[in-house]
Formats: structure tokens, sequence, C-alpha cells
């Protein structure tokens, strides 16, 4: 009985096991002692016996179950005990907010939320569960696995959840005008999306999901690696490497969608933040199978119409009708450069009738300054049998210039032996206006992110922008450069009598003023904020700032622009602190920042209207120089 007690526990129990089961051993073998020959004896053994490994096998089991409970409390990976029907946070470690570096109590009601969203169709389902998703309150994207288990008499899910860092915050512009980017990519039938540089999907086109069997809702905040193989991720970054050096890469693949083959022609732009650091990856891929289809079937067809003709003195009424009912515009050229055939398409993209374009030499046809680079291609077409693919814009007979992609092939006829070019144009218009209405949105958002939309001259980013790049320069050539920090006089009191709308356009005009007296090509006039104004004047020092200070404050004068309650004058006005500094390299562009603020804030204590230029206190007692005559002009 000893033996079994101790192989239940094992050699490894804990002492308090040992102190409790010590009294109740030596109580046993007080027992054994006695007589076994009673029946009662005997039976008080056995239930003596019963009850003994009923209380062990509990203790074991209450043991076990508080060392995994630790295990999961004191557990570096966050861990969640999910509730199946009600999504309700039945259990959580502490490490399900140490990973995001905060201490906010909904945090794991916000990642139980996020979980719970893509398990609550897989209630009956008891294998492993992963996925990926990334929450926006907390700007992070996570990978979960999650299974079934019991949890104090209850179904529950058990998740444990992994951080996956991205760089996708430096996306966020797009945020701003995403609008124009999704209505972009729900027109348009190609395969488009957006994604970072370690391939976090931002944002696709409907097709470009279609093909995974995927929403875009349902794509965004993936990873480009859950949808494809290992190899094709290998592939992609190799046709990425001059994407991410700054080039646009051009290149045509067979892929596989809905289990059939399509040859994509896909073209992959850099994308680039406010500093020209590029950010994220565009990708357009177009269906091209339907031509190369069409191209394939057309040679056959050629072949056949050849041999045909061959056989009935060169008859091609039936290839005449093969090609005329094909929509894109086609045309033949045997081996000496004139046409055997041709659609109506053709021809109206020419200018020529049906009937005169047979027969026709294609020397005629061709503008005297590309002749030389068509003949030399078309020849070489002919001796090496590579197509030939390219886009031109052609401006038709009272139409609208076209785009189109014409493409060229080497076909052979085998009755006997000839060469001859396939020719078919696609048409590219609806592909050129969607490309350049992209290209309008993004010129439309840099704009948006570096122009002040009220004043019309720099806003506060680009503003931190320069002065930081100009510190840099500066800094690094020892020269001295000068910022005024402008300020309206009473501009509060001014939107309390006349209205916020007229101090907007008050606002305005200063902002062009002070644009006007600025002539250099590095100087930059900024809204630094509110009715607050920077001007950077690179290469400056003070003579020159104070200048520029004058010609300012006497053009916001000059606007004479009615201010019955400030209190400076009776028009609107405007003060002015000048710092200048040449940057050493324990400070920043803070500190030029700081001087120029505490000299405006001289100027505003000693009656507004008029400059003052900081000084340090050791060098200057009174630390400013003030413009008197300006208060009494």
């Amino acid at each position: 009985m000893v033996i079994c007690v101790r192989w239940i526990l094992g050699e490894d129990m804990d002492v308090n096991y040992q102190y409790l089961m010590k009294p109740i051993l030596n109580w046993w073998q007080a027992i054994t002692e006695l007589s076994t020959d009673a029946s009662l004896t005997i039976t008080l053994w056995l239930v003596i016996t019963v009850l003994l490994i009923s209380l062990l096998v509990i203790l074991t089991l209450v043991r076990r179950l508080k060392t995994c409970k630790s295990l999961l409390t004191f557990s570096a990976t966050p861990t969640l005990v999910l509730d199946v029907k009600k999504g309700s946070i039945l259990y959580s470690n502490t490490a399900i907010t140490d990973i995001f570096d905060q201490e906010n109590s909904n945090t794991s009601h916000i990642v139980a939320q996020c979980c719970f969203e893509r398990l609550s169709h897989l209630a009956e389902q008891t294998a492993i569960t992963t996925d990926v998703f990334h929450i926006k309150q907390l700007k992070k994207t996570l990978r979960f696995s999650a299974v079934q288990i019991n949890y104090q008499r209850r179904r529950a899910w058990l998740c444990q959840i992994d951080h996956i860092g991205t760089n996708s915050s430096a996306i966020s512009p797009w945020d701003v005008d995403g609008q124009i980017v999704n209505n972009l990519f729900s027109s348009n039938s190609a395969f488009v999306h957006i994604k970072t540089l370690d391939g976090l999907i931002l944002n696709c086109s409907p097709s470009w999901a279609a093909q995974f069997g995927q929403s875009v809702e349902q794509v965004s905040g993936h990873f480009e690696h859950d949808f494809y193989s290992s190899s094709k991720i290998e592939q992609i970054k190799s046709y990425e490497k001059a994407v991410v050096a700054g080039d646009i890469q051009e290149y045509e693949e067979w892929n596989t969608a809905d289990d059939n083959n399509i040859l994509l022609q896909t073209m992959k732009y850099p994308l680039y933040d406010e500093h020209k650091k590029i950010v994220a990856i565009l990708t357009v891929s177009n269906d091209l199978t339907e031509v190369m289809e069409l191209n394939e079937r057309l040679l056959n067809e050629n072949g056949e119409h050849l041999r045909i003709e061959a056989e009935l003195s060169r008859h091609n009424s039936l290839l005449n009708s093969v090609i005329n009912a094909t929509p894109d515009p086609v045309a033949f050229m045997n081996g000496d450069g004139k046409y055997v055939g041709a659609n109506l398409g053709y021809c109206e993209v020419l200018g020529v009738e049906h009937a005169d374009l047979i027969g026709m030499d294609r020397t005629l046809l061709l503008n005297q300054d590309k002749k030389v680079w068509l003949l030399e291609q078309e020849n070489q077409l002919l001796l090496d049998g590579k197509s030939v693919r390219y886009e031109e814009l052609l401006h038709l007979a009272d139409q609208e210039p076209r785009w189109y992609e014409i493409c060229k092939q080497r076909y052979v006829n085998h009755t006997n032996g000839e060469n001859g070019i396939l020719i078919v144009y696609r048409d590219l218009t609806e592909r050129k206006r969607i490309e350049y209405d992209l290209e309008q949105a993004i010129e439309k958002f840099d704009e948006l992110s570096s122009v002040d939309q009220l004043t019309k001259i720099a806003n506060r980013r680009t503003f931190d922008t320069k002065l930081q790049h100009y510190w840099s320069t500066h800094h690094r050539e020892i020269k001295q450069m000068s910022l005024l920090f402008c300020d309206v006089d009473s501009f509060k009191l001014y939107n309390d009598n006349y209205g916020h709308p007229m101090g907007d356009i008050v606002l305005a005009k200063i902002a062009q003023v002070m644009n006007d007296q600025v002539h250099r090509g590095a100087d930059l006039v900024a809204r630094y904020g509110g009715e607050e104004f920077a001007v950077i004047l690179p290469n400056t020092d003070e003579e020159g700032a104070i200048r520029l200070a004058n010609k300012i404050i006497k053009a916001v004068q000059g606007l004479a622009i009615e201010h019955a309650y400030s209190k400076a004058a009776k028009h609107v006005t405007l003060s002015i602190g000048i710092a200048s500094m040449c940057p050493e390299h324990e400070s920043s562009e803070a500190l030029l920042l700081e001087h120029s603020d505490k000299a405006l804030y001289m100027a505003k204590e000693n009656g507004r209207n008029q400059y003052c230029v900081y000084a340090e206190k050791a060098h200057d007692q009174e630390m400013a120089e003030l413009n008197f005559d300006l208060l009494k002009s």
C-alpha cells in the first residue's frame, strides 16, 4: 500500500503533501499489524483504501490545476479564454496588456472582440484555428491561435496572441484622402492593390480580393504571404527590388484564378510620403489572356487560310470573315510589307478604305519620322520571330486621340514557307484615363499634405520639415540663418466683433502680402497655426531679417483693414519676433523657434505693431531692439 501511495503522488511530492501523508501511513501500518482473519477488518481495509486513493487523486488534480493556471498567469504569451456563445472574457493574463506597452484596461476587451468576431462562425469546430487581423485603435497587427476547451464547466475558446511588427503606421496619410483611392479601385476591373514594404495589404480592388474568394474588407489588414505560397512571395520580392529603389517595374506572367490560367501584365509603382521616402507599393495587373488567345487563334486561322488560299488560288474570303468578327483592329502583312488582310476596325484606325488597303505597301502609311524605326523593327521581327509590343497615341480623323497597344507577331505560311506579320491594336484609352485619374489623386494628396487650404501658403508640416532641413545644412556649412515669428495683433477681438468669415479673409490677405515680400526661392512663408505665421530665411543674418520684417509690417499696414477694437491701431497690424543663429552641434532647430517666440512676446509686451530681435541678457540688458518709429507712423 505504501508503494502504491508513493507511485500515485510521485517520488518528488512536495513537503506539504509529505507532512499530510506521514500520519496516514503510520496509522495504516498500525492497522495492518492487527489480525486479518475477521471479515469486518478486511471490509474496513477496502473502504479505507478506496477513500485514500480518492483523496490522493483529488489532491493530485488540484495541484495540477494550480500549476496550469500559474503557467498561464506568468506566461509571456498573451492568453485569453473567451466564452463560446457570448464572447465574454473568462480569463486573461497580464501579458495581454504588457505586449502593447501601455496600461489600458480596455486593451483585452478590444483584442477579445476582434478574436470573437473571427471565431463566432466556428463554434462547432474543434481543430486549432489561426488568423491575422489589424486593430486600428491599438495600431497593431496580431496573429492568434485558438482551440476549444472546457473551462469551469463551460465551452470556451483558449486564444494565444502574437504581435506582428509592421511599418504600416507610415502610411497613415492615405487615410486623409482614402475615399478617392477607394472610388478608383471600385470602378477598376484590373487587379489592383496597395501594400506596405513588409507586405501588409492597405487597400485593393474587388477583383484582386475576389481571386482569393475574399471581399475587400476581409483582405485589408492581412499580409500578402497569407494568400501566396512562399515560392510566389520570393518571386514577387525579386520583381520588387527595382521598385524599392524607386523604379517602375513591368513584367508578364501566367497566373491561376478560379482554376483557370490567365496571362497578367503587371505594373508596380513606388509610392512616396511627404519626405520623398518610399513607403508602399502599388500593383496594377491587367488580364491579357484574351489578347494572347486571340493572337494564337488568328495565327491558327491564318495558317488555315493560307492553306485554303494556296488550294483555291489564294482565295482569302474565310480569313476576312474571321478577322472582321474580331473586336480589336487586326491586320496581316506578308514578308514584302504588303497588306493581305485586315478588318474594318483596323481600316478605321488608319483612315483607309478596306478595298484600298489590301495589297497596299506598308511604307505608304508610315510617318517619315518613324519610318526608319518601324522598318527596322519589322525586319528584325521577321528574322528572329520575337514578338513586339509598344504603346502609341494615335490621332484619328474627326475623333479624340486614343492610346493603343500595338502587338506584332510573326506567322509562317506552312504551305509555301513564307513569313508574315500579324498586327493587333488594343485600345488602352480607358486604362490610361484610370492611370491619369490615379496620378491626379496622388498629386492632390501631396498638395493637401503640404499647403494650408485657407491661405494657400505652406502649412505647419511643411514648415517643420523645411526648418529641420535648413538647420542641418547650415550646421554642416557653418552658416547663419534667421526666423521671423509673426502674430496678428488682437485677432481674437477681430473675430469676436467682425465674425470668423471676415477673420479668414484677413488671414488670407496677410499671407499673400507676406509672400509677396519674399523674393528668394529658398525663403519660406508658412502658416504656423491660427493667426500665427513664420518666415524661414536661410543664409540670412540679423540685418537682413530686420529689413524683411520692416517690409512685412509696412505691407500689412498698407492693407488698411479696419480694426476698431485693436489695442495697437485702428487697423489690422502685425507683431514680429526675430531670431538669428548659426546652428551648433549641441542645439536644435527648436532653440531657434524658442528664441523667435520670446522676441515676439517682447514685441507684444512693448505695444504691438513692431518687431523685436532676440538677444541674451548677458550681452544686452534690454534683451531686444525695438522699432519705435513704426509706432509713430
